[in-house]
C-alpha cells in the first residue's frame, strides 16, 4: 500500500511520490503516461525508481499543496487527489559567482555558489595542456591534413569552445570530489576515488577542474584525460618475438611530457623509486632517450613515484585517469599469426595501460581519481574492478535550476537569443533528462518558445 503524497507532472511524463521506503509492490499507470516512482528519504532528496522510461526528477516538494491518500493501486487515485508540484522558474541574473574555482573552494559560504559559475585559472588552457587535441597531433601530420587521435578532455573543450571561456558550474559533486581527494589528511595514505554517472552528467568537466585546481595549489599532477591514449594509435612493439609483453612508446611520450612540462621543478625535488635519482632525471631520461622501452619503463617509475611520493618535502602528488574503462574493453593492436590470421592484443598484454590498472593494484599511498566513459564504442558489459575501500561520488545529471543558470549563461553569451518560458526549460529537462551535452548541442531546438521539436515533426504548437 502506498501512501500518496503528490506527484510530479511534465508534459506526458508523471511521478509519484511516496513515503520512504513503501514503494508499491505493483503500480499502474495513469492514463498509461506513469514513469517513474520516486521515495522521500528523510532528507527531502528525490531518489528516482526507472520503469523503463525516462525518469522526470526535477520538481521541487511543496507539503503545503500535496495530497494525502492511501490507494492499493494508482488506478484508484481519483483525478482530483493527483496534485501538480510545478513551482514557476525564477532565472537568476547572477548566473556567475563572481569569483575562480579556488575562491568558491576556500570560500565559508560555498553552499551559496552551487549551481553558479565559477572561472577555472586563466591560463587554464596551459595548466593543463594534455586536455587538448592539439597537445598530441603531430605538426608535420597536421600540415599534412592526416587524421589523428583526439586524446583530451573532449567534453570540457567542446563547452570551453562554445562559451568562448574557462568555467565549469560549481556543485555539491564537485565540491565533494575536491574535499576528497585535496584533504591534507590523506598525505601518505592509499586514496581511490571514483565517480560514476550517466553520460553527460559532467564527470570529465569535474576531473579537468580537479587537475586544474590542483595544479593551481602547487601539486604535481599526472593527467591522463582519456585512457584511450594507452590502448590505441601509435606504435606497439616488443623487444623479442617469445616475449608476451607489448610496449606502447609514444603514449610513454605524451604522458612524460605532459607531467614534466609544468611540474619540471617540483620533480627535481622527488626522489625515484630506487632513491638513486630525482624524478625530473627519469623524465628527461624518457623523454630524450631513442630507446622505446626504456621510454615506456620511465614513464611507468614516474607515475609509481609519484603516488610513492605524495607528501615528501610538502610537495602533494595527484594521479587522474578519465575514460578509465578503456583499459578493460579492447585495443586497436593486432598481432599477425599467419597470412590468414590476426589476433588482438589485450589491454593486460600492453606494459603500460597495464601498469595504469591502478584500481587492482596492491599499494600503500597515493591519490587517484578515476572515471569511466558510459556510450561510443565502449560496452556497458565490460567489468571494470574497483578496489574495496574506493570512494564513489555520485555525478548527478543536471537539475532544473541548475539547467535554468545554465540557459542564462547562454542568454549572456549570445548562445541562445532569449529567455525560454517555463514549459520549454521544463520540456528541454525531460527530453535530455539533465544531460548537459545534450542541452549544449540541442540548445537552438530545445529552448524555442512554440516548442520547435514538436513543429520539426509538423505538429501543431503545443506550448500552449
Amino acid at each position: 500500500m502506498a501512501h500518496l503524497r503528490g506527484s510530479l507532472r511534465c508534459g506526458r511524463t508523471v511521478g509519484l511520490l511516496v513515503e520512504y521506503g513503501k514503494l508499491p509492490t505493483q503500480v499502474s499507470g495513469v492514463d498509461g503516461i506513469l514513469s517513474s516512482v520516486y521515495t522521500i528519504n528523510p532528507s527531502r532528496e528525490y531518489v528516482s525508481k526507472d520503469f523503463g522510461k525516462r525518469a522526470w526528477s526535477s520538481a521541487s516538494w511543496d507539503p503545503s499543496v500535496s495530497g494525502e491518500g492511501r490507494y492499493e493501486r494508482m488506478s484508484d487515485v481519483p483525478p482530483e487527489g493527483i496534485v501538480t508540484v510545478r513551482d514557476p522558474i525564477t532565472f537568476k541574473d547572477n548566473w556567475h559567482a563572481g569569483m575562480s574555482l579556488k575562491e568558491a573552494v576556500d570560500s565559508r559560504n560555498k553552499e551559496d555558489t552551487f549551481g553558479l559559475y565559477v572561472d577555472l585559472p586563466k591560463r587554464a588552457g596551459n595548466v593543463v595542456a594534455e586536455a587538448t587535441a592539439s597537445f598530441y597531433h603531430h605538426p608535420e601530420l597536421t600540415r599534412a591534413n592526416i587524421r589523428q587521435f583526439d586524446y583530451g578532455c573532449k567534453g570540457a573543450m567542446q563547452e570551453f569552445n562554445a562559451t568562448g571561456q574557462h568555467m565549469c558550474m560549481y556543485r555539491p559533486c564537485l565540491d565533494e570530489l575536491y574535499s576528497a581527494a585535496l584533504d591534507e589528511g590523506n598525505k601518505g595514505s592509499r586514496v581511490d576515488i571514483v565517480l560514476d554517472g550517466w553520460k553527460g552528467s559532467g564527470k570529465t568537466v569535474a576531473l579537468y577542474s580537479l587537475a586544474a585546481l590542483a595544479r593551481e595549489k602547487g601539486w604535481v599532477v599526472m593527467f591522463v584525460p582519456s585512457a584511450s591514449l594507452l590502448v590505441q594509435g601509435g606504435m606497439f612493439k616488443r623487444k623479442d618475438e617469445d616475449e608476451a609483453v607489448w610496449y606502447t612508446p609514444q603514449a610513454a611520450h605524451h604522458i612524460l611530457r605532459a607531467v614534466f612540462e609544468p611540474h619540471a621543478e617540483s620533480l627535481e625535488i622527488l626522489s625515484s623509486l630506487d632513491g638513486r635519482r630525482s624524478l625530473g632525471d627519469v623524465c628527461r631520461h624518457g623523454l630524450e632517450t631513442k630507446d622505446d622501452f626504456e621510454r615506456v619503463d620511465a614513464a611507468i617509475e614516474v607515475m609509481r613515484g609519484l603516488l610513492r611520493a605524495d607528501g615528501e618535502h610538502g610537495i602533494r602528488t595527484l594521479v587522474i585517469v578519465d575514460e578509465y574503462n578503456y583499459l578493460y574493453h579492447r585495443t586497436e593492436y593486432h598481432e599477425t599469426m599467419h597470412q590468414f590470421h590476426r589476433r588482438r592484443i589485450e589491454p593486460r598484454e600492453l606494459k603500460l595501460a597495464s601498469a595504469f590498472m591502478l584500481s587492482e593494484q596492491d599499494r600503500e599511498a597515493g591519490i587517484v581519481a578515476t572515471a569511466c566513459t558510459h556510450g561510443g564504442p565502449i560496452s556497458p558489459r565490460v567489468h571494470v574492478p574497483i578496489h574495496s575501500e574506493s570512494r564513489i561520488i555520485r555525478v548527478p545529471r543536471f537539475s532544473l535550476e541548475e539547467v535554468s543558470n545554465m540557459c542564462s549563461m547562454m542568454v549572456s553569451k549570445k548562445l541562445v537569443p532569449e529567455l525560454p518560458p517555463d514549459d520549454s526549460l521544463r520540456r528541454a529537462l525531460a527530453l535530455t533528462n539533465g544531460n548537459g551535452k545534450e542541452i549544449r548541442e540541442g540548445r537552438t531546438t530545445l529552448f524555442q518558445k512554440d516548442c520547435g521539436m514538436a513543429l520539426s515533426f509538423g505538429r501543431k504548437n503545443t506550448s500552449k
